[in-house]
């Protein structure tokens, strides 16, 4: 009876985080036609591959003049890779037949509703097959501990809160990229139904992100770091023809949408982002070279230590990452070091080039090395007590800070323009974000914000409503403001269908979640 009451009380406190931790605010918003931001471009690209199954934006971008980026036509198309909305559409297919049977009204679509929740289900398998493929090398690592980096990389946050844009995918994608080269390595009677996979799903993976080159380097990573010998396998006719028909699909998705063949869209980028071409092309020019290395130099000391995100606070294992090459290096293991610095040279550039963390949470362009980094760091330094623990304890602070993001006026980010880390005068950054952050913690409108943005506070509102009217009650401690009413009108508004699959759904990976731990 202990041991049952016991497993009660850590599922109920598992949903509990996990409802805590998934944000309302976009989840309550889904993005009309004609919009140029970032999460209703990647939303668009499901909505074309579920609802219209043509690759066709005209339903969705219609007057979106800016985005007439398809060479052959001039028609509009998100400039963000379609990559995450292939990801998506398998489970979208599926919610947009029960939609069509059933009409479940509620404050936005079903389809959007579970789209905004595929992220985290997506995450969570990631932890998963890196668990897998740990505990096969007979690297006792706990389930908790891997958990617990993985989350505090940053990406989380585009789980739980901005869902649609693509850096849980990017996870995800890498995690599974992993996963296919474990399976083939250990099951023999299918391994030449996963040396076809690989390519086909490389190609699909590199399309989420198209700057992540290292895509490519995952099949060498794994056999570099757990067995050299496979490396004989990749000469097979399966592999090659795995290459042919990925190149083939990523070809073809490329001149549908683009009206160009190309493995290096910066072209299509820089004509959205051309304020962006100067700090391109600097690195091109050969007579910049000692003024490249310095600003690059500058550049790697903010990206790893600014209190703008820096990496040592707020994604350990990315710090790691960096901090194993020159590890390696002093080791004289000159293999290893030039495998983790080919994997991370194009993500670590893209920021330079940038000279900004990504106008949202942490360096989120690098958040996709960290299934690499955790590999690595598995293998190598996992029994290392020093980097374990700051892993360990830093990640839980990196979780934290994801949390209590923008949770009072000090850890948001400014909407007005500023300097930040790197001496850019730019919106959308916060260049004291560890200082404000800490000082938030002591605000207690803080924590009412954490809970009453996230579907705890929902599910507070649906049981007081029970009893009493919510704006009645909230208006004995407070005036009710713009943002409280609408809150309020959310909870009544969503269907208790919606909250039934939310629960189901962490009910499962809580369930799986407590397995593991025992």
């Amino acid at each position: 009876m202990k041991k049952s009451k016991k497993t009660y009380f850590k599922l109920f406190l598992t949903i509990f985080i996990l409802l805590l931790f998934t944000k309302i605010d976009f989840r309550f918003y889904e993005y009309p036609p004609g919009l140029i931001v970032d999460d209703a471009e990647y939303y668009y690209h499901v909505q074309t591959i579920v609802q219209d199954m043509d690759l066709n934006y005209s339903n969705q971008m219609e007057g979106a003049d800016y985005r007439n980026l398809n060479k052959l036509n001039n028609n509009p198309v998100p400039v963000h890779p379609i990559g995450s909305g292939l990801f998506a559409a398998p489970i979208i297919f599926i919610t947009n037949f029960i939609s069509n049977i059933f009409n479940i009204d509620s404050v936005v679509s079903f389809n959007y509703f579970i789209y905004s929740l595929v992220p985290i289900l997506y995450l969570y398998l990631s932890v998963l097959m890196l668990y897998k493929i740990i505990i096969h090398q007979n690297i006792n690592i706990n389930f908790l501990h891997l958990l617990i980096i993985s989350l505090g990389s940053g990406v989380s946050y585009f789980a739980f809160e901005r869902f649609s844009m693509s850096h849980a995918y990017e996870f995800f994608g890498q995690a599974l990229l992993l996963y296919l080269l474990f399976k083939m390595e250990t099951s023999s009677s299918r391994k030449n139904i996963y040396l076809f996979l690989i390519p086909v799903f490389i190609f699909l993976v590199f399309s989420i992100r198209w700057s992540n080159y290292h895509v490519f380097l995952t099949p060498l990573i794994y056999c570099f770091v757990f067995n050299k010998k496979l490396i004989r396998e990749f000469k097979s006719l399966f592999f090659f023809s795995g290459f042919i028909v990925g190149a083939s699909i990523y070809y073809y998705i490329s001149y549908k949408l683009y009206g160009v063949l190309t493995l290096n869209p910066s072209d299509l980028f820089l004509q959205v982002e051309n304020r962006l071409t100067y700090n391109y092309e600097r690195f091109f020019d050969i007579t910049l070279f000692f003024d490249n290395l310095l600003l690059i130099g500058k550049s790697l000391l903010v990206i790893l230590f600014s209190h703008e995100f820096g990496l040592l606070y707020f994604s350990p294992i990315i710090f790691i990452g960096f901090v194993m090459s020159l590890i390696f290096l002093y080791q004289k293991k000159f293999g290893n070091c030039l495998i983790v610095f080919l994997i991370s040279f194009i993500p670590f550039m893209g920021v330079i080039v940038l000279q900004n963390t990504g106008y949202s949470y942490g360096f989120r362009y690098l958040f996709s090395l960290a299934p690499i980094y955790i590999i690595f760091y598995s293998k190598f330094f996992y029994r290392n007590k020093i980097i374990y623990n700051y892993l360990f304890f830093v990640s839980i602070f990196s979780i934290i800070s994801q949390l209590f993001f923008e949770a009072s006026s000090n850890s948001i980010l400014y909407s007005e323009y500023v300097i930040n880390s790197f001496g850019q005068e730019t919106k959308f950054v916060n260049p004291d974000y560890l200082t404000s952050l800490l000082s938030s913690f002591l605000i207690i409108d803080s924590y009412l914000n954490v809970i009453f943005t996230s579907f705890i506070g929902i599910f507070i509102l649906k049981i007081l409503a029970l009893f009493t009217s919510p704006i009645e009650f909230i208006s004995r401690f407070r005036e009710p403001n713009e943002d409280i009413l609408r809150l309020i009108d959310n909870s009544d508004a969503i269907s208790l269908t919606y909250l039934l699959f939310l629960i189901l759904l962490f009910y499962g990976i809580s369930r799986d979640f407590i397995r593991k731990l025992n």
